[in-house]
């Protein structure tokens, strides 16, 4: 079986913890299993599993490889994700004797595009595979939040586009929203990933918000969905403006407002942090090349070397077949 799934830009300024868009960056996973199963209870714990019956047939390329030689002695979550969705199915799971899995990924690890969200629903995925023959997306997402818990990323990555991770109750749903068809976006990914994690970033945002920055953020995020459905550049750009977790972060990327601003002097409507950082993305029309341009040599020009992409929005999401 194939799985392939998005990179995502979750937060896109004001959309903090809500919002996510589909990044035509892709986790592709080939796997294959034995048809004998066995159960967890047969080993020591699901780490002796994984090192018995995945580890000697898997192989990671691409932005994974050098990532996975540094967890050789433990699963990525990849793997976790599979063991713990297989789990999730009920008391009468079984695992299987041997997983064959190539894994290739053109996601940056760790530069807040998703990379977590993309491994945690391919795994995800192939548990389903494994437990039922069929891929479900809708029970791939709920999988992903349980097991990672970011609901914005794993709606963009489970069905692409741009998808509000909406709360009814205590049930996180994904609903897609309007994503004006002549919009693109350029990202810019420095070399050297961050050494806070997303967690950690978590941790220097306010616990709480003054009315006036409170309604600001309100404001601002009707006014970015407005501009996405509209393509209203104007309405793109002032809806950037983040009070709740850009003002906090954006101190760990140096020379952040010079690469705002030299985004916006080569034609995108805004650009802001993605994700958690330190990638950052612009929003604009037409070719985006100038604009990834800009923001690399702005990284540059603050001693730091970076990438310039100008990828699509993926529209897909979550892709299975045989």
């Amino acid at each position: 079986m194939r799985i392939s799934v998005p990179a995502s830009s979750a937060n896109l300024g004001p959309g903090f913890d809500c919002l996510g868009l589909g990044v035509g960056l892709r986790l592709t996973a080939e796997v294959g299993w034995s048809s004998e199963s066995i159960k967890l209870h047969d080993f020591d714990s699901p780490l002796s599993w994984w090192q018995r019956c995945v580890l000697p047939y898997r192989q990671y390329t691409g932005t994974l490889k050098d990532f996975d030689d540094e967890l050789i002695d433990r699963p990525n979550l990849f793997a976790v994700s599979f063991f713990k969705a297989v789990v999730r199915g009920g008391p009468d799971y079984r695992l299987p004797a041997r997983l064959e899995a190539v894994v290739h990924s053109d996601i940056p690890i760790g530069q807040g595009l998703g990379s977590s969200a993309a491994a945690v629903a391919a795994g995800a995925a192939i548990a389903q595979l494994w437990r039922t023959g069929r891929c479900d997306r809708d029970e791939v997402f709920q999988a992903a939040i349980e097991i990672e818990g970011h609901g914005d990323n794993a709606a963009a990555a489970v069905y692409g586009g741009l998808q509000a991770a909406l709360l009814f109750g205590r049930e996180t749903r994904a609903k897609p929203l309007p994503f004006h068809e002549s919009l693109r976006v350029a990202v810019c990914v420095p070399r050297e990933a961050l050494k806070e994690s997303t967690g950690a970033t978590r941790r220097w945002l306010p616990e709480s918000l003054k009315r006036t920055e409170a309604v600001s953020n309100q404001r601002a995020l009707l006014t970015l969905l407005y501009g996405l459905e509209t393509g209203d550049g104007e309405a793109i750009a002032a809806g950037f403006e983040d009070r709740l977790h850009v003002p906090h972060r954006k101190a760990m990327i140096r020379g952040f407002e010079d690469i705002v601003h030299a985004a916006r002097d080569a034609g995108a409507y805004g650009a802001t942090i993605s994700g958690a950082g330190g990638s950052m993305i612009a929003v604009g029309k037409g070719d985006m090349s100038a604009v990834a341009e800009a923001m690399r040599a702005a990284y540059e020009r603050h001693d730091m070397q970076a990438a310039a992409l100008t990828p699509e929005v993926d529209t897909r999401g979550l892709v299975a077949g045989a």
